[in-house]
């Protein structure tokens, strides 16, 4: 169990960084969408807390 919940912090992560990512470079000439980027953010740091709560694979 602490397995799975930790490659799915893991997943959130990579989620939260592929949404950074793809909004910095669909950005128009106002810059990035404030929503898409501070899902990102959001997701990402739940994903972070997620692994540091839960022990990882040993």
């Amino acid at each position: 169990m602490n397995n799975t919940l930790y490659y799915a912090g893991r997943l959130a992560q990579l989620l939260g960084m592929w949404l950074l990512v793809v909004d910095v470079f669909m950005a128009g000439p106002m810059g990035p969408s404030p929503k898409t980027f501070g899902a990102g953010v959001a997701i990402f740091l739940a994903g972070w807390g997620l692994t540091k709560v839960v022990k990882g694979p040993s």
